[in-house]
């Protein structure tokens, strides 16, 4: 009887050891399971949101954008509330935070625009913290480091009296300063200030987004902008302008609304058109057959100038066209949406 006893003993003890092994080997094999599935959803959400990488860093820039600053993520995007009786008036008031800076790696697909949107910001503060006065805010490189500031605004250089300016722009001096993370004693004429908040208007927010420049003609690029070997003597020589190729008599738009200041011939750019547009810049249209502007005529953008030629010093019919800024010549790829 005593030995049967303990068989049994020994066979519910057996029993009770295998389950209670099943019962752990289940739980590991759900807790690896869930695990996996944490992992891939984190690899996933890495490849969609626009987080940074480990190896992007933060930045905290009132003056140099030189100082690292790894609290700068936590700061808020918008002014935090505060309920100190010292600072407030009838029970809250806002506080401005210090602006704070992101790197941001571009990824393949990236454009301004779009990651603009998807950090909540606006394409003119995006590209005014990367693209001055939108040169070449069509296109970014992969790889490219993006700087992104923690809240919308843009940089004023201190011209004039300060309050004045801020009066201008709709911001307190308070706001600013403390944006800026400066006293009053620490201004100097001629430095820059992020003002939070503000945009650019008109024609200076068209450039800064990328849309005051249209495409002049359906064509395609013959010769950029820069050095080139020049296609009469095959000396090396600068070339102000970027060349479009196409058919002869092809329509050639105005890229930009303004004002015709010449309508004329030149021995290099044949016939040619200069239209003024607002803030220095004007634009050059050389080498066509015929001109269809007189000076002072007042264009929109997509007005027919003229028609495409080889008049001047040319090879072929083609377009040529300079954007310059306050007479100094500039490279158009920088402002116009695309040249195939």
């Amino acid at each position: 009887m005593a030995g049967r006893h303990r068989e049994k003993l020994r066979h519910l003890a057996t029993e009770v050891l295998l389950r209670r092994a099943v019962s752990v080997h289940r739980q590991v094999a759900m807790a690896t399971a869930l695990l996996l599935v944490t992992a891939s959803v984190l690899l996933v959400l890495d490849a969609h949101l626009p987080f940074p990488s480990p190896s992007e860093r933060i930045i905290y820039d009132p003056t140099d954008l030189s100082l690292l600053f790894p609290s700068a993520a936590r700061q808020p995007v918008r002014p935090e509330k505060t309920t100190d009786p010292a600072l407030s008036v009838g029970g809250s008031s806002t506080v401005q935070p210090p602006l704070a800076i992101m790197l941001y790696r571009v990824r393949r697909g990236d454009t301004i625009s779009g990651i603009a949107t998807r950090l909540g910001l606006t394409t003119d503060t995006i590209s005014t913290f990367n693209r001055p006065e939108g040169r070449g805010v069509h296109t970014v490189t992969v790889g490219e480091e993006i700087r992104i500031p923690s809240q919308d605004g843009i940089y004023l250089v201190l011209n004039g009296d300060f309050e004045e300016m801020c009066r201008k722009n709709k911001v307190t001096p308070e706001d600013v300063l403390a944006a800026n993370s400066l006293a009053r004693s620490a201004l100097v004429p001629g430095m820059q200030l992020f003002f939070p908040g503000v945009q650019h208007f008109g024609y200076a927010r068209a450039l800064q987004e990328g849309i005051a420049v249209a495409l002049p003609l359906r064509g395609w690029e013959s010769s950029p902008y820069g050095r080139r070997l020049d296609p009469f003597t095959g000396q090396v020589s600068n070339h102000f302008g970027v060349d479009i190729a196409a058919p002869m008599g092809a329509p050639v738009r105005s890229a930009t609304a303004g004002v015709v200041r010449v309508a004329a011939s030149d021995s290099v750019l044949g016939n040619y058109v200069e239209v003024r547009g607002q803030l220095g810049y004007s634009y050059v249209y050389g080498h066509m057959s015929r001109i269809l502007v007189t000076q002072g005529t007042v264009v929109s953008t997509g007005r027919v100038l003229g028609l495409v030629g080889d008049t001047g010093y040319a090879t072929g019919p083609h377009l040529h066209f300079e954007v310059r800024k306050y007479g100094v010549p500039q490279n158009p790829k920088y402002y116009l949406p695309g040249i195939r």
